[in-house]
């Protein structure tokens, strides 16, 4: 059989093991093809592997019910239910699921994608709700300010033209009574991929806007035990001038290592936390600039009225990462100083037992040299007291003995001396003494 020279085959080379992977990431989450008028309802639900897992049967039950194909990819699924197509995204710490319903004459708001999922299957989602929203796409002229507040209750309105023009999009930033946030856009020169385009880039920009700011409340909890770490540690860099004496300063370290044990629990706790608030904040960021915003009048933009909002949001929570490593930091210098006050103290009490131990080695070597000049009188006294028995038992005359006797004094002295020195420096030597 003759291959078919327009499918391409692969060269005899080693391949990494990722390379399909890598290769098929910049399309693994392709943008939907969106036709106005359209509903739109999206959720994002924070859980854990095993929700994702759940999540995930949880679809293909749902193809199963309408006989559509179920996902074969673990992170992305797209799928075309007749009145209403499902799109279900996993991501690090959440998934996303966004069903769209196409439609003429459709009710802003009222007549919602969500409403065409059994009831129970949704309740039966996996995972925390972090972000949801509506979206309407219509195409029509930009509608007067009494339509646009009726459809967003008497909230306040922010929007803007975006894509060059191609687009208005109206939106409170707030959650409705069914807990979903609204958006409101008319298409005014998009086709269908651009329009997807923007639809998921509003999509996303809410989803990450939620998810930067899950990091706030954890921000505001941890501050008072940050605050009382910051307070003691002040309260113990001021002692470490004054402290005097090894109690004192054991003290101090016994201080230092419970807040520093605090520090480092705050970070080990909010770190994951907070990194994930700055990757999503700089998310947001992007997905604005993509819009490329103009001003609507009489309306506030998008952007302005979020960041404004947003970023001293996003900035709390990295002045408080940023707090708890200093303080973890100033913790372990402190502790470090205080360290090494000990460990001075302690060499000086170690020079002054070394000290006090060459006293008592000079005063036992006088002693030594005391003992052993009457060592050298006890030998010689015995020494003498024989060599008289040996003299007494020779035929001299008294005065000859006495003669020899005295002459032997020196001698046997002399003798005996030069013997304890011989053995002394024998025995010194052994042991490697001088």
């Amino acid at each position: 059989m003759t291959p078919d020279p327009r499918i391409a085959t692969p060269p005899p080379l080693p391949f990494h093991p990722d390379y399909r992977r890598v290769a098929d990431e910049l399309h693994s989450r392709p943008a939907p093809r969106i036709t106005a008028p359209v509903t739109i309802s999206h959720l994002a639900l924070s859980t854990d592997a095993g929700g994702f897992e759940r999540a995930l049967e949880r679809v293909a039950e749902l193809c199963r019910d309408y006989g559509a194909p179920p996902p074969f990819r673990e992170h992305f699924h797209s799928v075309d239910l007749g009145r209403l197509e499902i799109r279900f995204e996993r991501h690090t710490e959440f998934y996303t699921l966004t069903a769209v319903r196409p439609g003429r004459g459709l009710r802003p708001f009222e007549d919602r994608a969500l409403d065409l999922l059994p009831e129970e299957w949704v309740a039966a989602l996996p995972g925390e709700v972090t972000a949801a929203c509506h979206l309407v796409l219509e195409r029509r002229e930009p509608p007067p300010p009494a339509e646009i507040d009726a459809l967003f209750e008497g909230a306040r309105v922010r929007a803007s033209r975006v894509m060059d023009g191609a687009a208005v999009v109206w939106t409170d930033w707030r959650p409705h009574g069914d807990g979903f946030c609204r958006f409101y856009a008319v298409d005014t020169g998009m086709d269908r991929f651009r329009a997807g385009r923007f639809v998921q880039r509003i999509l996303e920009l809410d989803t990450y806007r939620m998810m930067a700011l899950v990091g706030l409340p954890v921000a505001r909890r941890v501050a008072p035990t940050l605050l009382e770490v910051e307070r003691g540690l002040m309260e113990v860099t001021r002692e470490i001038a004054t402290v005097r004496g090894l109690d004192g300063e054991r003290e101090l370290l016994a201080r230092l290592f419970a807040l520093a044990a605090t520090s480092a629990r705050l970070v080990a706790e909010t770190a994951f936390r907070f990194g994930a608030t700055r990757a999503y904040a700089q998310l947001v960021a992007d997905r604005l600039a993509e819009l490329r915003e103009e001003r609507f009048d009489p309306y506030q933009p998008l952007g302005q009225f979020l960041l404004r909002r947003f970023e001293p949001a996003v900035r709390t929570c990295e002045s408080v990462a940023e707090r708890m490593q200093t303080a973890n930091d100033r913790v372990a210098r402190a502790a470090n100083l205080v360290r090494t006050r000990v460990d001075v103290e302690i060499q000086e009490q170690n020079q002054k037992l070394l000290a006090s131990m060459e006293r008592r080695a000079a005063l036992q070597l006088r002693l030594q040299e005391t003992v052993e000049g009457l060592s050298v009188v006890v030998l010689s006294y015995y020494a003498l007291g024989l060599l008289g028995y040996v003299v007494k038992a020779l035929p001299l005359s008294a005065d000859i003995r006495k003669t020899v006797l005295g002459v032997a004094v020196p001698l046997v002295v002399g003798a005996v001396w030069l013997g304890i020195q011989r053995f002394r420096r024998r025995v010194l030597g052994r042991h490697g003494g001088a």
